[in-house]
Parts: C-alpha cells; sequence; structure tokens
C-alpha cells in the first residue's frame, strides 16, 4: 500500500467514514481495506479510552490520557479499587475502649466509632 493511500484511509477513518467507503473510493478490495484497519486499531493523534474503547484525541504537549472524559475515569476507577495505591493507613488506640483501630488519611482521630465519642462525653446513645 502506498503513502498516498494510508493517508486518505486515515483522512476518511478521521471524517467517520467505513471500510467499504474507503475502499470505493481508492478502488481497493473492501477486505484489503478492513485488514488494514484491523492492523492499524489507532489512528494517529488518538487513543482508546481504558472504560468504554471510544477514541479520543490526545492534546498535544499534556500529559497522556487515559479516559475520555471524567464518567470514564470514575466509573473505572470503582471498578479497580485494589489498584489504587493507598498509604495514608494509620494504627491508633481509642482513647475510651483502648481497641486499636484502624484510620485512613487522618493520623489525629481519637476515637474508633461514634459510639465511644459520645459516651466518652457522657451522652446517651440514641
Amino acid at each position: 500500500m502506498k503513502p498516498s493511500e494510508i493517508n486518505v484511509i486515515t483522512e476518511m477513518r478521521l471524517n467517520g467514514q467505513g471500510a467499504s467507503a474507503i475502499a470505493a473510493a481508492l478502488r481497493l478490495s473492501p477486505n484489503t481495506i478492513k485488514s488494514y484497519i484491523r492492523r492499524h486499531p489507532d489512528l494517529p493523534g488518538t487513543h482508546r479510552c481504558v472504560q468504554c474503547g471510544n477514541t479520543f484525541s490526545q492534546p498535544e504537549g499534556r500529559r497522556q490520557k487515559r479516559f475520555c472524559s471524567d464518567k470514564c475515569r470514575t466509573l473505572w476507577w470503582n471498578a479497580h479499587q485494589e489498584q489504587i495505591n493507598k498509604k495514608a493507613y494509620y494504627t491508633l488506640v481509642c482513647q475510651y475502649c483502648g481497641k486499636e483501630f484502624e484510620s485512613y488519611g487522618n493520623k489525629n482521630r481519637k476515637y474508633c466509632s461514634r459510639a465511644c465519642y459520645q459516651q466518652s462525653r457522657g451522652k446517651q446513645l440514641g
């Protein structure tokens, strides 16, 4: 395949044309175009979303994007909690009951639960 034909295929794919339309314009077999598209799924300047698989453009000079939208990013991270690198776990001792508990993100917690907090203040649980 000639470089000029590859440029035409890329342009027509970016414009949303299918393999049949591209094949008719270039007077090539549709199977030839389908094979080329299968071997070269990513278009120059575009990337695929990790969550939905849609293509999106990558802005020049910016950090590499993995998701096409905030919605896809949130859905993916909610489904892959095990890949989140959580480092801010603290092991503390409750000032009321003396039980050891784990706190995430707050090393200044004093009580293991709201019940211990309320009982330490002399309030009845309600």
